[in-house]
């Protein structure tokens, strides 16, 4: 990079100059990127196949320790039209208030998901003139160049001219308000300390000390305390940098379905009926279809697919991640084989290179996925044998799959394109050692692994993989057993032995790997671990299992059936992949009871509604649900636990979760869940809470006494309380503002009664002018119950939309008569149902009963009515209706030649 920084003892620094010179300088380095169709240097212009990233504002606590896979899959269900995304331009803008910026930001995301590729996006665009103008000067500053420098000292000056190869030092820096960004891209690289709990502080830019230092001292604002800070992170490393230190978290969570979508068509230019057909085709196959999230498999997709639809061939294409990457491997194989044509290379020593390459690159995969490392340097190719100075590992079939870059600090870093490619090349360097050598390379130098008549069978060694990979609590095998499964299949081992001619493809059954992959599910394992055993029987092509859930669930017969373990794990991994239970799941449709809920506990994680409402719940639930309102990625809004046994000990522990930090939800229901004053208590420290997110909260049908509502009524002054909307009890009011003129109001608005003179109210365009009719004041939603008395012989009494007619002599504006109310007629001691004029007769009770309960379940589209005995209050029910309510619902009631009143619930 040719950098100019000039300047003079005793003269200022022409900034300007320098700015432009910069400019140009980083507009050269960051306007191409590696695709994987161009001809000539394998790079397009950025701008050209640039698709915006979902980037959100987001928060974590701690280490992440799923797989990046399990996490990328989890993120797929996490685009909600709730949140805002973040344009990769305005990073540092504050959401609340755009003309002002945030100073430091940390974004992370998963390996492949676009960090890098929005940082460079993110220079460019200033390079280019286009976006934060109001910065002088951006310094990208990758940690995996950082490294090579980690041991020696700098002052930050010597630092940027030692990095950016300037001929002269820069021995100041503007002055202002972020006219000066520093990027740190991936701090997951980092191979040197950053301790932030040392007291040196560095306030100078010539005072020396090490990169570590420079770096913790500028996030302190101890050194350049004005200046922008821009640092890029894997989740597992994020917290290398206390928070205190950063000013907003960020994540990229890669495609959204739709930008999926605009990939592929930037990607093809104007052919976009191949950009439909890849689209199409991706979408056949649901474990492609989410890896497409990530915008490095998009990119190794389209590389496979566009020359497979561009040509004529029978050739199947891929539908697993197997067949995926053996194809990608292939198609970079022929472009060697294509550009070494040209040398006239005898065909034998191609294709031994290409096995020696391959064989080579796999045992540097294999052995730095078990030290969870991405990046290399020359000293661990050396330790698989691998020569940098032969070419051999930057050339050919290498320079799509192995990078080699030379950075701004003079280091020479290596990388795989992605880790999933990593995670493939170890896979089959793993496989082939096992079919050539009978050498099991996941006990190494064990005598286990001496013992070769140990792992003899293939089933043997499908096993032992199969119980290395459970055995990793992070699942950092669990893509390679995925691919090692995938292997198996003649059709994989034909593709792979194109790849490899001397490859021996033999006829293997996959059953026997099957059955222990089933005895596996059946055995006590994380949901996690048994969600990759599906998709690994999903790369064996068999699925028989997740064929018995779906023959369950389409008969009905699920809430009945006693599922095995391995069928409870097929069916977490379907509902998990249904959009309907992303939106809302509702725990009744499958098993309705405390084991139910733990055996589904994936699926609540990861859902928006969770609706558990007559369930059957204790405070075991209460137990399992207190974790998941804790997660960090858990995507639950709303949360309905009513008439469930929970008691006060059940809300103290979900109170716990109600208070964490990384809780998300705004409404909680817990009507009729038997409790007393001592909840309002445990509430009342949630809502004091300055995290606490909740909106609607729902206590109703509860002893709660006065002491306890009056508990939760002081929190509701408190400044920090968020809380909208408190249910303690369902105390419904009638509204004057809708009553009919021969009807009359007492007892504060809770009694109507029918009379012979008009009242005197004023006119309004919400009374209803002809019918004896009147409505409450609150809109309801949620899960309500109320009671009623009636003091005469007829009356209605019904839910209804409020926009209801209410002006006229015609019939549909009754309740009943019409599809916005729903009515409940009681004549003398005889009932009927009636909804848009549809009527159900119902039989008489056996005896006179003047009080009515009314039980509305909003989000599940059910309005039940109940008759309630006087004396012991018990409920008989009546009649429910079904629909799907698509707004607040009020109550309403007529009344013919009687009273009814609003009862007070004890």
């Amino acid at each position: 990079m040719v950098f100019i920084l000039i300047s003079y003892i005793g003269v200022i620094p022409d900034y300007e100059a320098i700015r432009i010179t910069l400019k140009s300088s980083l507009r050269q380095k960051y306007e191409r990127i590696l695709d994987g169709t161009s001809v000539r240097g394998h790079r397009k212009f950025l701008n050209d196949i640039y698709t915006d990233l979902y980037i959100v504002e987001d928060e974590t606590g701690g280490v992440i320790h799923e797989h990046e896979i399990m996490q990328a899959e989890a993120s797929t269900r996490r685009f909600t039209t709730e949140e805002t995304p973040i344009t990769c331009s305005d990073i540092f803008k504050l959401p609340s208030d755009p003309s002002r910026r945030n100073r430091k930001v940390l974004t992370m995301g998963i390996a492949g998901v676009g960090k890098t590729v929005s940082v460079n996006k993110f220079i460019l665009d200033w390079a280019e003139g286009k976006h934060n103008q109001e910065i002088d000067f951006i310094f990208p500053l990758p940690f995996r160049e950082l490294n090579s420098v980690k041991d020696k000292t700098y002052s930050l000056t010597e630092l940027l001219y030692e990095c950016l190869e300037d001929p002269a030092e820069l021995k100041s820096l503007p002055d202002g308000d972020g006219k000066v960004m520093f990027i740190f891209d991936g701090l997951d690289e980092c191979r040197f300390p950053l301790d932030f709990t040392e007291k040196e502080k560095v306030k100078k830019i010539n005072h020396k000390t090490s990169v570590g230092r420079l770096i913790t001292n500028l996030l302190k604002a101890n050194l350049l305390p004005s200046v922008l800070i821009w640092i890029t992170s894997r989740p597992a490393a994020a917290h290398q940098i206390p928070r205190d230190y950063i000013d907003q978290v960020t994540e990229v969570r890669g495609f959204s379905d739709k930008q999926k979508e605009d990939y592929f068509r930037k990607y093809n230019g104007k052919d976009q009926d191949m950009a439909k057909d890849m689209i199409s085709h991706i979408k056949k196959s649901r474990s492609l279809h989410i890896m497409c999230h990530i915008p490095v498999f998009c990119w190794i997709s389209a590389t496979v697919l566009q020359p497979m639809l561009a040509t004529d061939t029978s050739e199947e294409l891929p539908t697993t991640l197997t067949g995926m990457y053996i194809q990608f491997l292939i198609f970079q194989a022929n472009r060697m084989k294509e550009k070494e044509e040209a040398k006239n290379i005898n065909p034998m020593r191609k294709q031994d290179k290409a096995e020696h390459i391959i064989m080579k690159l796999g045992k540097l995969a294999f052995l730095q996925l078990e030290k969870g490392n991405l990046i290399f340097y020359k000293e661990d190719l050396r330790e698989c044998g691998i020569n940098i100075s032969e070419g051999s590992v930057h050339s050919g079939v290498c320079t799509q799959i192995f990078s080699r870059e030379q950075g701004v600090c003079k280091t020479v870093v290596f990388s795989f394109v992605h880790l999933s490619v990593q995670e493939f090349l170890a896979a089959v360097f793993v496989f082939l050692s096992h079919r050539k050598k009978k050498k099991n390379q996941l006990y190494p130098n064990t005598v286990v692994n001496r013992c070769k008549w140990l792992f003899k069978t293939t089933e043997a060694f499908n096993e032992s993989a199969i119980d290395k990979a459970l055995e990793s609590e992070n699942g950092h095998l669990d893509l390679f057993l995925r691919f090692l499964l995938g292997l198996l299949l003649q059709s994989n081992q034909r593709l792979l032995k194109e790849l490899l001619p001397q490859t021996v493809i033999r006829a293997v059954s996959v059953e026997k790997t099957v059955d222990y992959n089933k005895k596996k599910l059946n055995k006590n394992i994380s949901s996690d671990r048994s969600i990759n055993l599906l998709y690994c029987l999903n790369e064996l092509k068999d699925d028989s299992l997740l064929n018995e859930i779906q023959n369950y669930l389409g008969s009905g017969r699920l809430s009945t059936e006693n599922l095995s373990s391995a069928q409870w794990s097929a069916l977490v991994f379907v509902l998990l992949m249904s959009e309907e239970t992303q939106e809302k799941f509702e725990l009744n449709k499958y098993r309705g009871s405390d084991e139910g809920l733990k055996r589904l506990l994936p699926v609540l994680k990861n859902t928006k509604r969770a609706l558990l409402a007559g369930c059957k719940l204790t405070v075991q639930s209460c137990e399992t649900v207190a974790p998941v309102l804790q997660s960090r990625n858990c995507p639950l809004r709303e949360l309905d636990l009513s008439n469930n046994d929970l008691q006060d000990s059940g809300v103290k522990l979900l109170c716990s979760g109600l208070k964490n930090p990384h809780c998300k939800l705004e409404m909680l229901r817990l009507a009729g869940c038997k409790l007393t004053g001592q909840s309002c208590g445990a509430v009342a420290s949630v809502l004091q809470s300055v995290n606490c997110p909740l909106r609607e909260l729902d206590l109703s049908n509860n002893d709660l006494q006065d002491s306890g509502v009056k508990m939760l009524c002081v929190e509701l002054e408190n400044p920090h309380c968020k809380l909208e909307i408190l249910r303690s009890v369902l105390d419904l009011t009638l509204d004057p503002n809708t009553v009919n003129t021969l009807l009359s109001l007492s007892e504060e608005n809770r009694k109507v009664t029918r009379v012979r003179e008009k009242q005197s109210y004023h006119d309004h365009p919400e009374r209803f002018d002809y019918w004896s009719q009147v409505m409450c004041r609150e809109g309801l939603t949620g899960c309500c119950y109320w009671e009623t008395e009636r003091g005469g012989v007829n009356a209605g009494i019904s839910v209804t939309y409020k926009g209801i007619r209410r002006k006229g002599q015609s019939d549909d504006c009754v309740f009943g008569n019409n599809e916005k109310s729903w009515s409940l007629l009681c004549y003398g001691n005889c009932y009927s149902a009636r909804h848009n004029k549809q009527v159900t007769d119902i039989p008489a009770p056996p005896s006179h009963i003047h009080r009515v309960g009314v039980y509305l379940d909003w989000s599940s589209g059910t309005v039940s009515f109940y008759n309630v005995s006087s004396d012991t209050h018990t409920l008989t029910h009546i009649h429910t209706f079904h629909s799907t309510f698509t707004e607040p619902l009020y109550a309403g009631f007529y009344v013919y030649g009687s009273s009814v009143s609003l009862c007070q619930i004890k």
